[in-house]
């Protein structure tokens, strides 16, 4: 074989290897949201493969926030507009194709006493050692047992958590208790769940959580509503529940609005399964 022949072989054989790291979409990782807003994270792209770089705050509309061509494999991106936002989601898209997931932050306002939280994003590590890292002594986190019908407890005492290996996943829900006497911002990390979540709802008393990163009214949310079902949410400002029942096939008082990050109890008759769905296109 001539030197000519080995170099055209040698330049065919990186084409095709730079083309079967294109077969998977190249997914979204690394997310950090820095102390002063902005929001950063990486991507593993074929050098000089075209990009776009694309955020939402609906998951219905995005927008296009860059465009180029990959200089190199180590990729990453700093939106420095997201200080602009309390929850904010990214996705790349490469060589045209549909990305490979969809990244984010959610950020919740903590003020001093309770509130009813909610993680909605799935991040590398939702444990509440990781997830709540740093939080003085005399903050707890509770949930409820359905099983049991009690809620659990667990502390920072000595710097630590009583219980760092418990989760705070998606759907679910939690009362935390904020000891200081300052509101306190806390940021979700993580990916938006893809295709169809069913979220069961038990007769009787539950906490939930959004399937979905989305925030508005239990109506527009497809929540499982029926005649007799008494929805709790809290108002963090004044340290109460807000009662919404459901009666006559209507809400009382208009349908509950919930916020991205925020979980509230459900009374409910019968039991029931909220369902929502998102495909990345």
């Amino acid at each position: 074989m001539g030197i000519r022949s080995l170099i055209n072989k040698l330049k065919d054989a990186s084409g095709s290897r730079s083309g079967d790291r294109l077969l998977a979409p190249p997914a979204l990782t690394g997310g950090v949201r820095f102390p002063y807003g902005p929001f950063g994270f990486k991507a593993q792209l074929a050098k000089e493969v075209s990009f776009v770089v694309e955020a939402t705050t609906d998951l219905k509309t995005w927008q296009t926030l860059a465009s180029g061509e990959a200089s190199s494999e180590g990729f990453e991106y700093l939106d420095s507009e997201a200080s602009k936002f309390s929850y904010r989601f990214y996705r790349l898209r490469a060589d045209g194709r549909s990305p490979a997931n969809i990244l984010g932050f959610a950020s919740v306002s903590l003020p001093p006493g309770f509130s009813m939280i909610a993680n909605p994003l799935k991040g590398p590590n939702n444990t509440i050692g990781t997830l709540f890292k740093d939080w003085p002594e005399g903050t707890t986190l509770s949930k409820f047992d359905t099983r049991f019908f009690k809620l659990s407890e667990n502390a920072v005492k000595e710097k630590k958590w009583t219980n760092p290996l418990e989760t705070l996943m998606p759907t679910e829900g939690a009362i935390f208790y904020n000891p200081t006497s300052d509101y306190k911002s806390h940021t979700f990390v993580g990916e938006v769940v893809q295709g169809e979540v069913s979220v069961p709802i038990p007769a009787g008393f539950s906490v939930r959580s959004s399937p979905m990163p989305q925030g508005g009214s239990l109506q527009e949310l497809g929540f499982p509503i029926a005649n007799g079902d008494v929805i709790h949410l809290f108002d963090r400002d004044r340290q109460r529940y807000i009662l919404h029942p459901y009666e006559n096939n209507g809400w009382k008082s208009g349908a509950p609005i919930v916020s991205v990050g925020e979980s509230f109890w459900v009374a409910k008759t019968q039991p029931g399964n909220w369902s929502r769905k998102l495909l990345l296109i």
